[in-house]
Parts: structure tokens; C-alpha cells; sequence
């Protein structure tokens, strides 16, 4: 196909003088536009010779476009294609005429950009020079006042400097950054909610139009090597189907069957949760709803540097009423059910451009067109407000029709979704009886269908938001049950760290001394627990197995990638629970806090909804990016800092929102400036560095230049096995530049970290290395004590992780790692020997001496007896290994 000419043969503009050529590109998009013949031809004609690369899974393909090109691949009965891939292992087929995009290259809005800075001009915006930038830049990450800013520009230092400032005080700084010249992100909105039940007390919505944060984030730049346009089904050398980003669950699969072909679905996901604003007193809380979409990869959308979240509404939030109530039960319990009509409302109105919608032509982040469709898929909620999205009261389970007394029951219930929802709430409408003197819509009308819907297991919210997503006849329909996603912090974290931990102490007579738990310290605990308490008196072969069988469910449910045998074993895992969680009740672990009484009954909802989780695997794909543990982050950027630099007044939510929106421009500014530069990713200091000083870190195989060596075994001396070299000098590690104790005597260090044999076996390493005694050199020693560990990855589909390791003997802290031995294959444990890190080393001075001995830096491993299968403890499955020193 010319590049600016139709295909179509039949094309009107055929018959035109110019023969169906176009002279610019947005004249031919503008054709197709017009052109519904022309546009369909495209879909139907050229789409089986599209161009699709080799890609390796499960990366996706390049994209494809609505032009010439070869066929790549096998179509099968069931509209997929079948891609071969560069690793043998794995099969991935897409769905056929999907995720297209027109031919013609439109640029993306940082190309324009650049394109419209005339030659010689600097990059900055608004600003006169990059001193100018970082000023704003500093002013407003460190949420500086105008007055502030002011005081600043009085100085003496900056009236004097000789670069100076374009803008004179704080007032003009912000004037600079609200200007045209900054990019901007989609404006903010307001809009009144008035209940008709409380018309005296006009709530405000602070929100954005979703289309234009949807067109935000897709048309991104900065994730054009991380979006994902078609649904896949990847398969590995068994045949099983693989379960890994958003795009290989069922539902984008079954939502693609639903629109026009060649459409490109967006995947909407949204995270919300309540937070507080005040730190101890005055109550102040805030509701934000967050949105990203599915086709930006999971790793992206947990890089909270990437800003893949995009801060959507402020949803208000209805502590009290003006009007007198007859009881104090309503007086109690009606803000409650106002507060959950009025968030249904909200959300009413947020949706609402949504609502009719048609295929929106949308730029993507590599600057092409696309038809899109947008739908909501996705929803991280905790529980309360998964309960409050979907209509349901507490204590019932959101997925099935459990109601609390059943919770407890074995037997499967009918699977919910949005359409038994709306007849049963249409149910509780069509039971209540009429009562003189009470009008349908008013208060004492809200206050019986509540009572009424609350003994039917609902919330109490009659018309819920998305009672039309539904019913929607021209594409695919929601079903709000479904795009409810397993939430792995509060269902499966907190449910460990809430009801095993302490029924479990209930039972040994332990206790913890902690009162509030996080996901990081829950999943530190869950390390260690199952160990900890294995040969405690009173710990039970029962009691083991069913720890050891919720734990299972955990480390499963956090899998970054699952196939048909792992989703088995965590089925599996989920049921072994169910079987011998009652050990908890004879043992006498499962008591009332108030009365101290032993429960012989699970009536809760997060130990019962594990049985759900595998449909939501399949679903959406893996859980490692759906937690609220990326919103409860997200409350300390785009809310927290942002209550910090309001006034604390009435009226604070405006305040908030402008420097929420003063700060997005500035890091849309910093992100296009780095694209620019081509100075990619962007590198922000301070963030994501544990273990950096100085934001400067060390990497290497210890020689400078990465590699990862097997560290070859010797022969004990008066042992009764053979062991790894106590030294180990070759793995992959990161550790700060300068040492955490630089210029250490070796006397004192072998008596500070307790390592007496510490000198034989450094004069044993030397004599491997073929070096005569001890270098001077290591007279002192630069010690650090800890250091950053690359684990080694089984495939693609398996993020790289970096795990730290301490050495520290003030807290006598000495973790353990496991030593590949190198002289058999390592399967899973197998070929690994169990080690303490005992000190991270380096000699002091490093002049006249071979870099393999004295430059290098290394560490001393205490190791304990191998790992064998006779050693493995049926009741919990852990290796029982013994000290080898």
C-alpha cells in the first residue's frame, strides 16, 4: 500500500482527480475517519497479512498495523493465532484481528512537543533555564509556601546570583507552572451531589473526566516498551496455559470476542481506600480513587516512580447529618448508609462519560491510532469496600451466596454476579410493606430498606453505579463480582498476621509484643514462623500441618506467574487448610478477645474466600500486582503530602488538588526531559535505595564487572562431610561504595563478629589461590554489614529480585543463604548447601597485590550439614540441617 493512498478499490475518492492519494498524513486519517467502507475494508481485508514477530514469551509482540506485511503465524478454529516464540518452552497464541492500529504515524504529544520548540530555544517550559527547573522543582517536592518561597527570593544569595530568575516571588513561580507552556495532565473537575434524602447538605466531587486520564496514561511515552494491545494465551511444553499479565487472563479474552474487529481494548483498573489525613487528632479522612489500566505491564504499575496511577477523584465522604432522626439507632447508623448512597452516586458520575460509549480513537504510547474500547475490569478494594462497590452487607462472602452462617460450611455456593445482585436487591424493594404517612425517596423510605436489605445480605444502596454496566447491549458487559480483584494484602497477609499468628500463641504460650502489622512485616514473619514454632511443646503434628498448609496458600497466591498444576496445588493448599484448621479450636487457640471463651466456629469471610482465588487468576492474571499495598503508597504522595501542604482548613481538598497537579506537571516535565536527553528510565534518589549511601552502590562478581562463579568445595578438616569454601568471592551482588566500618583491626573484627577460625580459613582461601601467608593488606578490613543478593530466576516470566543479606553483630543478626556447591545440578534445594554469613569483607589497602586475592570483595560463610530428603519433617516440610561448627 502507498503511504498515503486508500486500499479500498471501491473508495469514492477513487473518482476524485488526486486517484485516492492524500497529501499529508492526517488527510488519510482523516479519510479512514469519515470513511466507515474504507475503515472496515482495512479490518477485513489486510488483517491475515498483518506483520507479527517472533517474540519471546511473554513479552508481546511488536504492534501491528492496519497495512502490508507477511503472515506469521497459524489461525485456529477458535480466532487465535499461534506464535512461535524464540524459547522453545513456552507457545503463545493471540486473539486474531485484535489490538490494530491505523498505518500512519501520528507522533506522540512528547514528539510534538519537541517539534514545536523552535531550534536553539531550551527544553524548560516556562522556565528561562535548568537553574530555573530545579528551583520549581525543589519548591514543590518539598511542599514549600509562596511565603517561603518568597523569604527565599529575598535573600541576599539569590538577588545577587549571577544567574537570575525569571520570576520574583512564589505567587509568579506558580503562575509559571500553571502556564500553557508546562505539560499538563488532565484537569480537575467539581461537581455538587445532592441526596435527595439530605438536600440541605450538598456534597463536593473532586474528580477528572476518565476519558481524558484514560487517553493520559495510554498515550504515555514512557511505557511504550511496557504495554500490552492484544490478549494472549500462553502455553508451556506441557500444554498448559500459563497465567502471567493482565493480557493473558480469560476476561480481556472473552471481552475482545465482544467489540468490532480490530479494536484494542483498555482494561480499566481502579484501586480506592479510606485514609486519615490527621496523624492523632481531629478526625480529617480522605477517599481517593486511583486508576491505571491493564494494558501497562504489572512491573510498571508497581514502580511507583512510573506514576502508572493516576489520582482520579477525591470521593466525599459524609460524617454526620443535620437533620433530627426520631431514634438514636438512625441517628447512629444513618450517616453510614447516606455515606455509602452517596458513594455510589459519585461513582455514578464518574462513569457517566462511559455510559453509551462507542470506539474512541486514541493515540498509544509509540504515537499510532487506535479504535479503543474502554471497560472496567479491575477493582483493588479491602474488604469493607468490595462490600460497599458490589451491594453487599458485612459477614457474607463476595463472591458466592455464603452468608455468614455459612461460611463455616464445606459445600460450594452458587457463584454471584451482577445480575443476582440487582434481583436480590430488586427482591428486598418488592417485600417491604407500605407504611402510611412514609414517601418513597425519603429518609424513614432509606431507613426501611435498609433494615430490610441488610437481613438479605445487602448494604442498604438500592440503585448501585453499575447497574448499567450490566446491561450494556452494544459491547462487552461488567460484572461487577468479577472485576473484584483478590486483594493480597488484607485477604491472605492480614488474615495470617490477624487469626494464625495469634491463635497459634494462644496455644505455645508466645507472644509477639507487636500491635499493628504491615505487609513487609508480615511477610518477614511468615519467613520465619513455621520454624520458630516447630519444636515448641506444645506445637502439634496437627497444628503444623495446618500452619504449614495457610502458608502454602500464601507463597502460592504470590506467584508471579501460574500454570493449571500450580493453580492445583493451590486449590490444594487452600483445602488442606479448611481440613485441619478445627486443630485451632481443640487446641484451644481460637478465643473470644472480650470473653476469653474458646469459637468452635470460622465465620469469616477472609478464611472462607480462599476457595475463590484461582477463578481470579484465570480471570485477570497473577495477584503479585493487585494488593492494596501499591494505594496505601499511593496515599503518601498524592494525599498525605498533599493534605501537609494545605492550610488544614475548610476547603483544604482544593489546596490539595492544585499541588497535586502543580507537582504532576512538574514530574511529567522531568519524565519528557529525560526522554529528550535520552536519559531513560529516570533515576530518583532516595527512592527504592535501602541500601545505597549516598545513592552510589557497588556491583559486581568482585571484580567489578558482574558474574556469577561456583564456589568449589574442599574438604573439611575433622569434619564428617565435605563443605563449601567458608569464602565465597563469586555472586552476584550490590552493596554501598563505602564500607559500613572501613579500616578494621582483624584482631578486633574476628572478636567483634566471633569468628576465631576466621584466620585459618582466610590463610586456606590464599593457599587456593595459590598466595603464600596473609597479605599485609589485610591487617585491616573494610567491613559491610549487609549486602544486596541477585537470586536467580527460572524464566522469563520471573521479575528479578534483589534480597538482602546482614551481617550484623550488634543486633546479632547473621541471615542464612544457600551456597550452590557446584558438582551437581541444582534442583530446587538439591545442590545447595545451607550457610550463616558471618562477615562481608574487602583488605584495607589495596597497592602491589594480585585483584584475586586482595581486591575483592568477600565472605565468610559458617556452614551447616547438607541438605538431603531423610532430613525433611513430614509435618511441616523443612529440611532439618545441623551447624557445622
Amino acid at each position: 500500500m502507498l503511504r498515503h493512498r486508500c486500499p479500498n478499490p471501491l473508495c469514492p475518492a477513487l473518482k476524485s482527480p488526486s486517484a485516492g492519494f492524500f497529501k499529508t498524513e492526517h488527510s488519510i486519517q482523516t479519510h479512514f475517519g469519515k470513511s466507515n467502507t474504507c475503515f472496515e475494508y482495512l479490518i477485513h481485508n489486510t488483517v491475515d497479512e498483518q506483520e507479527r514477530d517472533s517474540i519471546p514469551a511473554p513479552r508481546p509482540s511488536k504492534p501491528r498495523e492496519l497495512a502490508e506485511g507477511t503472515d506469521g503465524g497459524n489461525i485456529d478454529v477458535e480466532g487465535s493465532m499461534e506464535i512461535e516464540t524464540e524459547t522453545p518452552e513456552f507457545r503463545v497464541e493471540e486473539f486474531v484481528r485484535a489490538g490494530l492500529r491505523y498505518p500512519v504515524r501520528v507522533g506522540t504529544v512528547w514528539e510534538k512537543r519537541k517539534s514545536q520548540e523552535p531550534p536553539g530555544t531550551h527544553p524548560y517550559g516556562p522556565f528561562h533555564s535548568e537553574a530555573e527547573y530545579d528551583v520549581a522543582k525543589w519548591a514543590i517536592r518539598t511542599r514549600q509556601s509562596l511565603s517561603s518561597i518568597d523569604q527565599l527570593l529575598e535573600t541576599k544569595f539569590a538577588s545577587t546570583h549571577p544567574e537570575r530568575l525569571s520570576f520574583t516571588s512564589g505567587e509568579g513561580l506558580r503562575r509559571l507552572l500553571e502556564s500553557d507552556a508546562m505539560p499538563a495532565p488532565p484537569k480537575w473537575k467539581s461537581a455538587k451531589i445532592v441526596l435527595s434524602e439530605i438536600p440541605d447538605q450538598p456534597q463536593m466531587l473532586y474528580y477528572r473526566d476518565i476519558n481524558e486520564a484514560i487517553d493520559y496514561l495510554f498515550g504515555n511515552p514512557s511505557y511504550a516498551n511496557s504495554m500490552d494491545y492484544i490478549p494472549r494465551r500462553i502455553f508451556d511444553a506441557t500444554g498448559q496455559c500459563v497465567y502471567h499479565e493482565f493480557c493473558t487472563g480469560d476476561g480481556w479474552w472473552e471481552a475482545q470476542s465482544k467489540v468490532p474487529a480490530g479494536t484494542t481494548i483498555i482494561p480499566i483498573i481502579l484501586a480506592s481506600d479510606k485514609t486519615t489525613l490527621t496523624s492523632h487528632t481531629g478526625g480529617r479522612m480522605a477517599h481517593p480513587l486511583y486508576l491505571t489500566l491493564g494494558n501497562i505491564r504489572k512491573d510498571v504499575r508497581a514502580s511507583i516512580h512510573r506514576q502508572a496511577y493516576l489520582l482520579l477523584a477525591y470521593i466525599p465522604i459524609l460524617s454526620k447529618i443535620k437533620q433530627k432522626l426520631r431514634t438514636k439507632t438512625m441517628k447512629k447508623t444513618m450517616p453510614g448508609i447516606l455515606s455509602k448512597w452517596l458513594y455510589h452516586q459519585c461513582l455514578t458520575k464518574i462513569f457517566s462519560p462511559l455510559k453509551d460509549q462507542k470506539l474512541y480513537r486514541t493515540v498509544d504510547a509509540d504515537g499510532f491510532e487506535r479504535e479503543t474500547w474502554r471497560i472496567l475490569m479491575s477493582w483493588i478494594a479491602d474488604m469493607e469496600e468490595v462490600w460497599m462497590i458490589v451491594g453487599l452487607g458485612h459477614f457474607v462472602c463476595p463472591f458466592c451466596d455464603a452468608r455468614k452462617n455459612d461460611l463455616n460450611s464445606p459445600e460450594d455456593f452458587s457463584m454471584r454476579n451482577s445480575a443476582s445482585v440487582k434481583r436480590g436487591i430488586a427482591a428486598v424493594r418488592a417485600s417491604m410493606v407500605e407504611v402510611d404517612g412514609v414517601e418513597c425517596g425519603s429518609m424513614e423510605d432509606m431507613w426501611a430498606f435498609a433494615q430490610a436489605a441488610k437481613k438479605a445480605g445487602f448494604c442498604g444502596v438500592e440503585v448501585p453505579f453499575w447497574g448499567w454496566m450490566e446491561g450494556n447491549e452494544t459491547g462487552p458487559q461488567v460484572d461487577i463480582v468479577k472485576v473484584m480483584s483478590y486483594d493480597l494484602l488484607h485477604w491472605c497477609h492480614k488474615p495470617f498476621a490477624d487469626y494464625i499468628v495469634p491463635w497459634t500463641q494462644n496455644i505455645i504460650d508466645e507472644e509477639d509484643g507487636g500491635d499493628q502489622w504491615t505487609q513487609g512485616d508480615t511477610c518477614d514473619l511468615e519467613k520465619e514462623f513455621l520454624g520458630a514454632i516447630a519444636n515448641a511443646p506444645k506445637a502439634t503434628r496437627q497444628l503444623l500441618q495446618a500452619t504449614r498448609s495457610f502458608l502454602d496458600y500464601i507463597y502460592l497466591a504470590t506467584y508471579p506467574y501460574h500454570t493449571e498444576s500450580s493453580l492445583s496445588q493451590l486449590e490444594e493448599s487452600a483445602k488442606a487448610f479448611e481440613d485441619t484448621r478445627q486443630v485451632y479450636v481443640s487446641l484451644g487457640g481460637r478465643v473470644s478477645e472480650t470473653t476469653g471463651e474458646v469459637i468452635d466456629s470460622f465465620l469469616i469471610p477472609k478464611l472462607h474466600i480462599p476457595r475463590h482465588i484461582t477463578s481470579c487468576i484465570r480471570w485477570k492474571g497473577t495477584l503479585d500486582g493487585s494488593s492494596t499495598e501499591g494505594s496505601e503508597r499511593l496515599h503518601i504522595d498524592l494525599v498525605k503530602e498533599a493534605w501537609r501542604a494545605s492550610n488544614h482548613r475548610d476547603g483544604h481538598f482544593l489546596q490539595m488538588i492544585c499541588w497535586v497537579d502543580l507537582r504532576e506537571r512538574i514530574d511529567v516535565l522531568e519524565l519528557y526531559l529525560c526522554w529528550r536527553d535520552k536519559k531513560w528510565p529516570p533515576e530518583r534518589t532516595g527512592e527504592g535505595a535501602e541500601d545505597r549511601e549516598g545513592d552510589q552502590e557497588r556491583r559486581g562478581d568482585g571484580q567489578g564487572d558482574g558474574g556469577a562463579v561456583t564456589v568449589k568445595k574442599r574438604s573439611g578438616v575433622n569434619k564428617r562431610w565435605s563443605v563449601p569454601d567458608p569464602i565465597a568471592d563469586n555472586v552476584f551482588y550490590s552493596l554501598a561504595k563505602r564500607p559500613h566500618l572501613p579500616r578494621t583491626a582483624l584482631k578486633n573484627v574476628i572478636t567483634l563478629f566471633d569468628i576465631p577460625d576466621f584466620l585459618p580459613d582466610l590463610l586456606h582461601y590464599f593457599q587456593a589461590k595459590s598466595i603464600t601467608g596473609v597479605p599485609n593488606q589485610f591487617a585491616e578490613l573494610d567491613i559491610w554489614t549487609h549486602v544486596r543478593v541477585l537470586l536467580p530466576i527460572p524464566n522469563d516470566f520471573m521479575k528479578t529480585e534483589w534480597r538482602r543479606v546482614r551481617a550484623q553483630p550488634e543486633q546479632k543478626i547473621f541471615d542464612t543463604v544457600l551456597v550452590d556447591d557446584g558438582e551437581v545440578e541444582v534442583v530446587g534445594l538439591q545442590g545447595y548447601s545451607v550457610g550463616e554469613l558471618r562477615l562481608i569483607f574487602r583488605a584495607a589497602f589495596l597497592p602491589h597485590h594480585p585483584p584475586s586475592a586482595s581486591s575483592k570483595i568477600l565472605a565468610y560463610i559458617f556452614t551447616f550439614s547438607p541438605i538431603t530428603q531423610r532430613d525433611k519433617d513430614s509435618a511441616t516440610q523443612l529440611y532439618k540441617v545441623r551447624k557445622d561448627y
